[in-house]
Protein backbone atom coordinates (compact mmCIF):
# COMPACT_ATOMS: atom_id res chain seq x y z
CA UNK A 1 0.00 0.00 0.00
CA UNK A 2 1.21 3.47 -0.77
CA UNK A 3 0.52 6.60 1.29
CA UNK A 4 0.22 10.17 -0.64
CA UNK A 5 -0.56 13.53 1.14
CA UNK A 6 -1.94 15.97 -1.52
CA UNK A 7 -2.04 19.92 -0.50
CA UNK A 8 -4.34 21.69 -3.34
CA UNK A 9 -5.57 25.77 -3.39
CA UNK A 10 -7.39 28.14 -5.78
CA UNK A 11 -10.28 30.28 -5.95
CA UNK A 12 -13.74 28.72 -4.60
CA UNK A 13 -15.79 27.66 -7.10
CA UNK A 14 -18.35 24.87 -7.73
CA UNK A 15 -17.24 21.44 -8.81
CA UNK A 16 -13.93 21.16 -7.24
CA UNK A 17 -13.99 18.27 -5.26
CA UNK A 18 -16.33 16.58 -7.76
CA UNK A 19 -13.41 17.02 -10.67
CA UNK A 20 -10.14 16.34 -8.23
CA UNK A 21 -12.30 12.76 -6.71
CA UNK A 22 -12.92 11.74 -9.88
CA UNK A 23 -9.20 11.73 -11.00
CA UNK A 24 -8.46 10.15 -7.66
CA UNK A 25 -11.50 7.37 -8.34
CA UNK A 26 -9.94 6.88 -11.44
CA UNK A 27 -6.47 6.51 -10.60
CA UNK A 28 -7.80 3.60 -8.21
CA UNK A 29 -6.77 5.72 -4.87
CA UNK A 30 -8.65 5.58 -1.83
CA UNK A 31 -9.56 8.78 -0.04
CA UNK A 32 -7.99 8.07 3.69
CA UNK A 33 -8.22 11.16 5.47
CA UNK A 34 -8.84 14.96 4.11
CA UNK A 35 -10.03 18.83 5.12
CA UNK A 36 -11.20 20.79 2.97
CA UNK A 37 -12.83 24.36 3.56
CA UNK A 38 -12.93 27.78 2.24
CA UNK A 39 -10.83 30.70 3.35
CA UNK A 40 -11.44 34.07 1.94
CA UNK A 41 -12.60 33.14 -1.29
CA UNK A 42 -10.21 30.74 -1.57
CA UNK A 43 -10.74 27.18 -1.13
CA UNK A 44 -8.18 24.62 0.02
CA UNK A 45 -8.25 20.89 0.50
CA UNK A 46 -5.59 18.56 2.12
CA UNK A 47 -6.06 14.95 1.32
CA UNK A 48 -4.47 11.77 2.74
CA UNK A 49 -4.86 9.55 -0.44
CA UNK A 50 -3.58 5.58 -0.95
CA UNK A 51 -3.47 2.39 -3.20
CA UNK A 52 -2.04 -0.47 -4.07
CA UNK A 53 -0.68 0.56 -7.92
CA UNK A 54 2.92 1.15 -8.20
CA UNK A 55 2.14 4.73 -9.02
CA UNK A 56 4.49 7.96 -8.07
CA UNK A 57 3.42 11.27 -6.98
CA UNK A 58 4.71 12.79 -9.69
CA UNK A 59 2.09 10.52 -11.61
CA UNK A 60 -0.65 11.80 -9.32
CA UNK A 61 0.28 15.60 -10.18
CA UNK A 62 0.16 14.65 -13.89
CA UNK A 63 -3.29 13.30 -14.08
CA UNK A 64 -4.49 15.99 -11.82
CA UNK A 65 -3.13 18.56 -14.24
CA UNK A 66 -5.90 19.43 -16.47
CA UNK A 67 -8.48 19.39 -13.13
CA UNK A 68 -6.04 22.43 -11.67
CA UNK A 69 -5.52 23.97 -15.35
CA UNK A 70 -9.17 23.95 -15.56
CA UNK A 71 -9.66 25.19 -12.20
CA UNK A 72 -6.16 27.13 -11.57
CA UNK A 73 -5.51 25.14 -8.50
CA UNK A 74 -1.60 25.04 -7.08
CA UNK A 75 -0.84 21.71 -6.25
CA UNK A 76 1.38 19.72 -3.95
CA UNK A 77 2.23 15.80 -3.79
CA UNK A 78 4.31 13.87 -1.12
CA UNK A 79 4.86 10.25 -1.03
CA UNK A 80 4.45 9.52 2.60
CA UNK A 81 6.36 6.03 4.49
CA UNK A 82 3.37 5.44 5.97
CA UNK A 83 0.08 6.56 7.50
CA UNK A 84 -0.05 6.53 11.08
CA UNK A 85 -3.30 7.00 12.75
CA UNK A 86 -2.51 8.20 16.28
CA UNK A 87 -4.59 7.44 19.30
CA UNK A 88 -4.93 9.78 22.51
CA UNK A 89 -5.48 9.06 26.08
CA UNK A 90 -7.29 12.06 26.29
CA UNK A 91 -9.63 14.34 23.32
CA UNK A 92 -10.21 17.79 24.28
CA UNK A 93 -12.58 20.54 22.35
CA UNK A 94 -11.86 23.68 23.16
CA UNK A 95 -14.33 26.74 22.01
CA UNK A 96 -12.71 30.06 22.36
CA UNK A 97 -14.94 33.18 21.66
CA UNK A 98 -14.81 37.12 21.98
CA UNK A 99 -13.27 40.60 20.68
CA UNK A 100 -10.41 40.17 17.88
CA UNK A 101 -7.55 41.05 18.88
CA UNK A 102 -3.72 39.64 18.08
CA UNK A 103 -2.19 36.69 19.92
CA UNK A 104 -5.25 35.24 20.97
CA UNK A 105 -4.06 31.95 18.80
CA UNK A 106 -0.82 32.20 20.29
CA UNK A 107 -1.78 32.62 23.78
CA UNK A 108 -4.08 29.46 23.41
CA UNK A 109 -1.54 27.04 21.47
CA UNK A 110 1.48 28.10 24.08
CA UNK A 111 -0.70 27.00 27.09
CA UNK A 112 -1.66 23.55 24.95
CA UNK A 113 2.10 23.15 23.77
CA UNK A 114 3.40 23.72 27.64
CA UNK A 115 0.86 20.54 28.75
CA UNK A 116 1.97 18.46 26.23
CA UNK A 117 -1.31 18.50 24.36
CA UNK A 118 -1.07 18.28 20.63
CA UNK A 119 -3.43 20.47 18.59
CA UNK A 120 -4.90 17.66 16.18
CA UNK A 121 -7.60 20.45 14.51
CA UNK A 122 -7.76 24.37 14.59
CA UNK A 123 -10.25 26.09 12.63
CA UNK A 124 -10.77 30.39 13.28
CA UNK A 125 -13.44 32.39 12.14
CA UNK A 126 -13.84 36.09 12.14
CA UNK A 127 -17.55 37.62 12.02
CA UNK A 128 -17.19 41.48 12.29
CA UNK A 129 -15.41 42.29 15.88
CA UNK A 130 -15.95 38.59 17.30
CA UNK A 131 -13.13 35.98 16.82
CA UNK A 132 -14.08 32.28 17.18
CA UNK A 133 -11.67 29.91 17.60
CA UNK A 134 -12.62 25.31 17.51
CA UNK A 135 -9.75 23.58 18.41
CA UNK A 136 -9.47 19.43 19.40
CA UNK A 137 -6.31 18.55 21.40
CA UNK A 138 -5.42 15.44 22.14
CA UNK A 139 -2.36 14.14 24.62
CA UNK A 140 -1.52 10.47 26.11
CA UNK A 141 -2.54 11.39 29.62
CA UNK A 142 -5.20 12.80 31.43
CA UNK A 143 -4.25 16.93 31.47
CA UNK A 144 -8.34 18.12 32.23
CA UNK A 145 -7.82 20.06 35.69
CA UNK A 146 -4.49 21.36 34.64
CA UNK A 147 -6.02 22.65 31.06
CA UNK A 148 -9.15 24.17 32.86
CA UNK A 149 -7.14 26.02 34.75
CA UNK A 150 -4.67 27.19 32.02
CA UNK A 151 -7.79 27.76 30.14
CA UNK A 152 -9.57 29.72 33.28
CA UNK A 153 -6.33 31.78 33.45
CA UNK A 154 -6.63 32.74 29.78
CA UNK A 155 -10.80 33.63 30.07
CA UNK A 156 -9.29 36.35 32.76
CA UNK A 157 -5.75 37.52 30.80
CA UNK A 158 -7.30 38.23 27.49
CA UNK A 159 -11.11 38.46 28.53
CA UNK A 160 -12.25 35.65 26.58
CA UNK A 161 -14.79 33.14 26.89
CA UNK A 162 -13.66 29.38 26.54
CA UNK A 163 -15.57 26.17 26.78
CA UNK A 164 -13.83 22.91 27.20
CA UNK A 165 -15.22 19.30 26.37
CA UNK A 166 -13.61 16.15 26.81
CA UNK A 167 -13.88 12.87 25.14
CA UNK A 168 -12.82 10.16 26.71
CA UNK A 169 -11.06 6.73 24.87
CA UNK A 170 -8.57 6.17 21.73
CA UNK A 171 -9.77 7.02 18.50
CA UNK A 172 -9.86 4.55 15.74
Amino acid sequence: MKFFILSIFGKDRPGIVASLSKVLYELGLNLEDSSMTRLNGEFTIMLIVSGEKDITSEQILQSLSPVGEDFDLFMVCKELPEVVYPRAESIYRIVVFGFDKPGIVYNVASKLAQLGLNISDLRTEKRSNLYVMLIEAEGEEDKEQALREALEELKENLGLDIALEREEGERL
